[in-house]
């Protein structure tokens, strides 16, 4: 009786062989959902990141509309954008300071075009020069998330300055549309992302103080080009966290899986 129960236990043991190929299946399912579920995590922490910066511009701007008694618009249109941004916003970003100070139009000494030191690049992965907030340089802050401005002058038909932010600073991917977001100020002493309409009581202000403002309010220019205008709204489907194009589905998940 007792060699039969030691014959019944050796035979439901597993070969080594057997071992080894559990293990290599195990392996290879493994290596198709890993990448899935790393990408799940991180686009995760991006979304995190992104309601946090959106939220202290925010807090920003309304601190500075208490302080100054008006808005970063109205005083960006008094007294310049540049002004704002070297002289106002040091106050309430900790360690914010300039790390580069390329500039749309910056030559090298033989006269040609210069790109900054920080590579960006479109949301399928084209390289950018310098993107649409290339008017004051780079700066950073203690988070080490990465800024830049547009320069220009603002209308009384018109709201800013326009802000672009890395909010994972030098950490890749620095992509306009998955790290990289642009959002303005606004007239009210707030801050909306690129693409979200805006009205202020009986005006409308339909373009931000940019050369090429007439891009950043098309809904549409949300997709995986080599155009970085193509990205400009998909600030306004972060925020909203909706698929540019396909009902039902989300941006931080389903758009930004497809646009690796």
């Amino acid at each position: 009786m007792g060699g039969g129960n030691r014959l019944s236990s050796c035979s439901s043991a597993f070969t080594l062989a057997e071992v080894l190929v559990t293990l290599g299946i195990i392996g290879v399912v493994a290596a198709l959902t890993m990448p899935s579920l790393i990408n799940k995590t991180q686009n995760k922490e991006l979304h995190a990141q992104y309601k946090k910066i959106y939220a202290e511009l925010n807090q920003v701007s309304q601190l500075f509309m208490k302080d100054e008694g008006i808005s970063a618009t109205d005083y960006s249109q008094t007294y310049g954008a540049s002004n704002f941004v070297k002289t106002k916003l040091p106050k309430y970003f900790k360690g914010f300071e300039l790390i580069d100070d390329t500039t749309f139009g910056s030559k090298d000494e033989e006269g040609n075009k210069l790109s900054n030191a920080y590579q960006m690049y479109t949301l399928n992965g084209s390289k950018v020069s310098l993107g649409p907030c290339d008017d004051i340089g780079f700066r950073t802050d203690v988070g080490g998330r990465i800024y830049s401005f547009v320069g220009d002058s603002i209308t009384d038909v018109q709201q800013g300055p326009v802000v672009c932010v890395d909010i994972n600073g030098q950490k890749r991917p620095n992509k306009w549309g998955y790290d990289i977001f642009i959002f303005r100020f606004t007239r009210n002493g707030y801050v909306i992302p690129m693409g979200q309409e805006y009205t202020s009581g009986e005006e409308e202000y339909g373009y931000a103080a940019d050369r090429s403002s007439s891009n950043f309010f098309i809904k549409n220019q949300c997709r995986a080009t080599s155009s970085v205008t193509n990205q400009f709204s998909c600030s306004y489907y972060a925020l909203a966290d909706k698929h540019p194009t396909i009902e039902g589905k989300n941006y931080w998940q389903d758009f930004l899986g497809t646009s690796r």
